[in-house]
């Protein structure tokens, strides 16, 4: 693949079918980075905080 940025002249401005296609990759770059960091951190640590505190709560009705 070609490196679109070496068309552009120092002066010229950015087409903008270019433009939107960069932002566009950037864009699809952020989702996969959120849902990784989703699946990834945020999910797991979700349910071991549950099941952490499900464990407590049956911990503290065993012990009255």
């Amino acid at each position: 693949m070609q490196n679109p940025f070496k068309n552009i002249v120092e002066n010229q401005q950015v087409p903008e079918m270019l433009r939107d296609r960069v932002m566009g990759d950037i864009r699809m770059i952020k989702l996969s980075l959120d849902l990784a960091d989703l699946v990834a951190v945020k999910y797991p640590s979700s349910i071991m905080d549950l099941l952490g505190a499900s464990e407590k709560t049956k911990k503290g009705k065993n012990n009255k």
